[in-house]
């Protein structure tokens, strides 16, 4: 069995726009990354996106990394919906399509669970995936998150109604394995934010479930 790559999370750059507006605007993949109904994304738009989640600095803003495997961007983790009272959040991931299967998501949210429990002390993080997406639901079952509900019917995803998975991991209880997944730590600062790519977007698009 091969071994999963070297994965880190880093800030985005501009050479990273192409792949992350490639992913943002697969409409294969639509449903799996947004609530909304699926609709083409053009550059612009996507530019347009990103200018104005770079505006937001507070402390509530959403937080994006491109996932990055030896050195080459593949995708992005998000964290959004920030509540600072019950010390709460929502992940999010988004992988292109030869980077999934290979343990990239698992490692990636893994990092990304880390750095905000242990540098920005966030108590909980969950995450939703649409229950069909079984390979996502293993990745995060993986990366330390539990199953805690189900909402019926939820989601309307290519001619029928799916089942959405509510998952939660506590700082307390995650039973995080950093080596079982050569995951490097998140050396990436509150830098270069990327929030159109995640779970349930902080912007209009960009999907928590993930494709791994």
């Amino acid at each position: 069995m091969p071994n999963t790559p070297i994965v880190s999370l880093r800030p985005r750059t501009d050479d990273d726009l192409d792949l992350l507006f490639e992913i943002a605007a697969d409409l294969d993949t639509w449903e799996e990354r947004n609530p909304q109904a699926p609709r083409p994304l053009t550059r612009d738009r996507f530019d347009a996106q990103l200018a104005r989640t770079a505006d937001n600095e507070g402390p509530e803003a959403a937080m994006s990394f491109v996932i990055d495997v030896e050195g080459a961007a593949v995708g992005s983790a998000s964290l959004f919906d920030f509540d600072l009272f019950a010390r709460h959040a929502e992940a999010g991931i988004s992988l292109k399509r030869n980077a999934r299967g290979r343990g990239i998501g698992t490692a990636a949210i893994v990092q990304l669970v880390e750095f905000r429990f242990a540098r920005h002390n966030l108590r909980r993080i969950h995450l939703q995936a649409i229950a069909s997406n079984i390979a996502a639901i293993r990745a995060y079952e993986k990366a330390g998150f539990l199953i805690e509900g189900r909402q019926r019917q939820h989601a309307w995803v290519r001619g029928t109604y799916e089942d959405i998975v509510r998952m939660g991991s506590c700082a307390r209880i995650r039973p995080l394995r950093l080596d079982k997944h050569r995951a490097t730590p998140a050396h990436a600062a509150e830098h270069g934010r990327v929030a159109v790519l995640s779970a349930r977007p902080p912007s209009c698009n960009g999907g928590t479930h993930l494709m791994s």
